[in-house]
């Protein structure tokens, strides 16, 4: 009996392997050799969303190298404007010390000028009452003129014996002599001031005037205080009077 049905296993002619092949259940073994596989089926509709797995433990990797720099940015919006800060009033003082320095040393400068000018003007210059006399160097008649009328003066002309030794005194002191306000150009033999008035004092050499050469029509006075008709081209110490 067990060869019986072991013959038939083999020989798959078993009415109940029959049942089973026709209802595809294989209880036993497989049934047969293995066919073609068929076409792939359908895919199942999905299944129910399972739990969160666990995350684990996490852990930081190293920071890598910074990255090569971007390119700049626009310009934001300009923020409000700060509050106004406090005047710079160290800087301005100091500003102001400077300059009050750098004025200190012109004024230094101007008072050894002016003291060294004073000095000068009083060997040249010589007092008489109110008239000053005053030596400005050698010239002609008419540039002597000039030179006195651009300083707000005229050409000495002593009015008595005081102011004529005064004007001596300069002449001896260098050694020229001193043209005068006098002059005779107009009107030859009559002299007279260079504005015309007639004279109010006169200190003539003996023999003078003569007119040597007919072009003698100014006036010098001398050391002694004599006065000389001289060529107006003569170049003479000049000689202003305040």
């Amino acid at each position: 009996m067990y060869l019986q049905i072991f013959i038939t296993l083999m020989l798959g002619t078993s009415p109940a392997l029959t049942t089973a092949s026709e209802t595809n259940t294989c209880t036993v073994m497989a049934c047969g050799n293995p066919g073609i596989p068929g076409l792939p089926g359908r895919d199942g509709k999905d299944g129910a969303k399972g739990e969160k797995g666990d995350q684990g433990v996490q852990v930081r990797g190293q920071q890598g190298f910074p990255g090569k720099a971007g390119p700049p940015g626009l310009p934001g919006i300009a923020g409000p404007p700060g509050q106004k800060g406090q005047n710079g009033e160290t800087a301005d003082i100091t500003s102001t010390q400077q300059q009050v320095t750098a004025l200190e040393k012109q004024v230094q400068t101007l008072q050894a000028d002016l003291s060294k000018y004073k000095k000068i003007v009083m060997l040249q210059q010589v007092k008489v009452g109110e008239k000053f006399f005053v030596s400005i160097g050698e010239a002609t008649f008419s540039n002597g003129k000039r030179l006195c009328e651009n300083g707000g003066a005229a050409l000495a002309s002593p009015k008595n014996a005081a102011e004529n030794a005064a004007l001596a005194e300069i002449v001896k002191r260098n050694s020229k002599a001193v043209f005068l306000d006098i002059n005779d150009i107009q009107t030859e033999g009559r002299f007279v001031y260079l504005n015309g008035a007639p004279l109010r004092y006169t200190n003539w050499k003996q023999g003078e005037p003569n007119n040597y050469g007919n072009k003698e029509d100014c006036v010098a006075v001398l050391d002694d205080g004599l006065w000389n008709d001289l060529d107006c081209e003569r170049k003479t110490l000049i000689v202003c009077e305040l």
